[in-house]
């Protein structure tokens, strides 16, 4: 719908062009029509027509003034000129403005409706080559993030591609230029957050970068909710290390700003003036972010000479102990985050040989699958690493496995455990007059002693000895009622073999009452509720 707008200080001028448009055309809709100069200008700006029949000879100021104001702000608004005055001079003044039609009062029909169908052919052509620019600099920018995550990966994994190093050079502008790459981290509040909650993390992040001057590539958000992001900047600037956190600062402050349920944390690496040493950057930031992990009270953390001292000294042993606790809480954001800072102690440690890395992650393979035994998961864990020849293709490889692993631990604690210890209890309270232990029953579900333990009381917010003990108590109440059985009896009778000094300690411990005192206050209570009863029936006889 082409939006036109008329301007002639006679009215029944503008009514007539209304007429014989309503007439005859459909494509169009009238926005506003004007009798002066000065009303010309405001209702153009106000509803921005496609369209402006332009009267020459009106108050305040004329058409061609009005024109020179309008286009400079709307320069796609076209206009036919209309003039009871033929003269060279306004047609040479109208040109200046690419304005081709100008009509002569008294216009014929088919002259209006000819310069209209004109012009209104211009526009919807222009129309449709906006239409198509906009979407060819949509793909351009579609191609364009698709090449910049196609590049940090490849630094990231040591991909070979058919681009050399020239044409990444060219389609990046990577040409004379350092950079460094920092790691950002995203810890949300939520377990389990969405794929709008992270695409929402990704753009926010994304947006902050552009709104700085530097130019950055930001690349995929990793399995671990991590984001790499290589900052570019010409050859011949300094950025050092307090520069580099200060843009980074900037740029946490403005996610922290937009996001209030998911805290952010960053790693930055060293400035590189090599395109080839990004990959160095790359491994620094991510150490530098593993520090930031472990120091609850920082936001971010820029490797230095000092840090990569302190990262010789690392021992992954403990490392590893901790990413297998991580591991069997199923948490996975931990367990991601866990994990690099586990591989990076490994390569560390390993002076970065590939053959050492691969036989070091698949004993963690194995120790991690002796673990879920242990925990009473069975499943043999499979890897083969041996085929890669990189240490980011093994980290890769191995963090896949991991977050495949840690789902299925979830859903295996979600719903096998819950079995598991129903069973349990179940065994607790059918066996629980012989002389059963935590092995016993632990033997009996499939799982270890420990992991028992602790998980029964993580679930039932009881011990496993408390709650096998407080089944034998309530038992033993049942036997007291019959006083033909002795005490020694009924604490056999129960599961204890050493009657009755162990159950009777406990049950002090627990009522600061004996055995014998438990028994006299039920035969009390019994003896209290016979003298009751002979009352009343006393009573109703009396009544009756």
């Amino acid at each position: 719908m082409i939006k036109v707008m008329l301007v002639d200080d006679e009215p029944i001028e503008r009514e007539g062009l209304k007429m014989i448009l309503s007439k005859n055309r459909s494509n169009y809709q009238i926005v506003a029509d004007a009798q002066n100069g000065k009303e010309a200008v405001e209702f153009a700006f106000t509803h921005k027509p496609d369209l402006i029949f332009m009267d020459i000879k009106i108050p305040e100021f004329d058409g061609i003034a009005a024109i020179k104001k309008i286009t400079p702000k709307l320069p796609d608004t076209k206009f036919i000129i209309v003039s009871a005055f033929d003269t060279f001079d306004y047609a040479r003044q109208a040109m200046k403005f690419g304005i081709k039609e100008y009509l002569l009062k008294p216009s014929k029909i088919s002259e209006v409706l000819e310069a209209f169908d004109r012009v209104v052919d211009e526009i919807e052509t222009k129309k449709q080559e906006i239409i198509k620019r906009k979407q060819i600099n949509h793909r351009l920018e579609s191609v364009s993030s698709f090449v910049e995550m196609e590049y940090i990966v490849s630094f990231m994994m040591d991909h070979v591609h058919e681009f050399n190093q020239k044409e990444w050079d060219e389609w990046l502008d990577l040409d004379h230029k350092q950079g460094f790459v920092s790691v950002f981290s995203f810890e949300s509040d939520k377990k389990h957050p969405s794929r709008e909650e992270k695409s929402r993390w990704y753009q926010i992040l994304k947006r902050s970068f552009q709104q700085q001057n530097s130019t950055s590539l930001v690349g995929p958000l990793t399995g671990g909710f991590q984001v790499p992001v290589l900052t570019l900047f010409s050859d011949n600037q300094e950025l050092n290390r307090e520069m580099r956190g200060n843009i980074v600062r900037a740029i946490i402050h403005q996610i922290q700003n937009k996001l209030e349920d998911c805290h952010v944390t960053v790693g930055v690496g060293r400035s590189v003036a090599d395109v080839n040493l990004f990959s160095d950057s790359y491994n620094e930031a991510i150490y530098a972010l593993e520090l930031v992990y472990n120091h609850p009270s920082a936001s971010y953390m820029v490797y230095s000479d000092q840090l990569k001292q302190k990262r010789a000294q690392l021992v992954p042993f403990e490392v590893e102990r901790e990413l297998l606790t991580t591991i069997k809480k199923g948490d996975i954001q931990k367990g991601m985050q866990m994990f690099e800072s586990y591989f990076s102690s490994i390569q560390q440690a390993s002076d970065f040989r590939v053959s050492v890395i691969q036989k070091a992650m698949e004993d963690f393979f194995i120790v991690l699958t002796r673990a879920m035994k242990e925990l009473g998961y069975n499943e043999n864990i499979q890897t083969n690493l041996g085929q890669f020849d990189t240490s980011i293709q093994i980290k890769e490889v191995s963090k896949a496995y991991l977050i495949m692993i840690i789902e299925r631990i979830e859903e295996w604690r979600s719903n096998g455990i819950q079995s598991i210890l129903l069973q349990a209890k179940n065994y607790m309270d059918k066996y629980y007059d012989s002389s059963i232990s935590l092995g016993d029953v632990a033997q009996k579900v499939g799982i270890s002693s420990y992991y028992l333990s602790k998980l029964f009381k993580d679930t039932f917010q009881i011990t496993f000895i408390d709650y096998l003990t407080n089944t034998r108590l309530q038992k033993a109440k049942e036997l007291l009622l019959d006083q033909d059985i002795s005490l020694k009896e009924i604490a056999i009778m129960i599961g204890y073999k050493d009657p009755p000094n162990y159950f009777s300690r406990y049950l002090k411990k627990q009522t600061e009452l004996t055995l014998v005192n438990i028994g006299q206050n039920i035969v009390n209570e019994k003896t209290d509720e016979s003298k009751t009863l002979k009352r009343n029936r006393k009573i109703n006889q009396e009544h009756n």
